[in-house]
């Protein structure tokens, strides 16, 4: 566990220098698949570590007494959502299971997609959820939709952002798992013999 915080420690400020180069595999999913399942989302853009969604729905803002329209266009920065690579390679590092340098790599590369459904979520909430009922109403989705990105974008909030980098290397490290397993029932069956 130690190594794993220390690993996490030390990696991180290493992640966040690569992170515009990381987050062009994420964009370019999570923005080709928008643009290919809503019609009112027209294009993607992505500068440094912020991926913008541009879409064709109107919005209207007040500042200074006077009223703007534009077109909606939500940003993600890859910074705060990126994160669970680094989780995922500290315990890679801290386990340092067989074959470690592919499993790093497998993982790695299992992770951009998981983090594009992550940018994909923060785009949709802040479409169906943030920008209003009247952008809501130009999407034409049903109200349920709303409610249901706004169940998965907050479970993925809180929990599946860090835990499903736990999840790829305990299913890519399953010795170790079995280690674990092991010493349990061993600890248990020495309890019981005491008892």
């Amino acid at each position: 566990m130690l190594v794993a915080i220390v690993s996490l420690l030390c990696l991180m400020p290493v992640w966040y220098y690569f992170a515009p180069q990381l987050a062009k595999p994420v964009f370019l999913m999570a923005g080709e698949t928008a643009t290919m399942t809503f019609q009112w989302a027209q294009s993607y853009d992505t500068k440094e570590s912020v991926g913008v969604l541009n879409t064709a729905l109107k919005v209207v803002s007040v500042q200074n007494g006077q009223y703007r329209s534009g077109k909606l266009a939500p940003m993600v920065d890859y910074r705060l959502w990126g994160y669970g690579i680094v989780i995922f390679w500290a315990l890679v590092i801290a386990s340092m299971p067989k074959g470690w340098g592919t499993k790093l790599l497998i993982g790695s590369l299992a992770m951009l997609p998981i983090q594009a459904i992550n940018v994909g979520l923060q785009w949709c909430n802040d479409v169906f959820n943030r920008a209003g009922p009247e952008v809501l109403a130009q999407t034409r989705a049903p109200e349920w939709i709303a409610d249901a990105v706004a169940f998965f974008y907050h479970f993925n909030l809180f929990i599946f952002t860090a835990l499903a980098p736990v999840m790829l290397w305990l299913w890519l490290d399953r010795a170790f798992l079995a280690k674990l397993h092991a010493q349990a029932r061993a600890a248990a069956a020495v309890h019981r013999s005491a008892v």
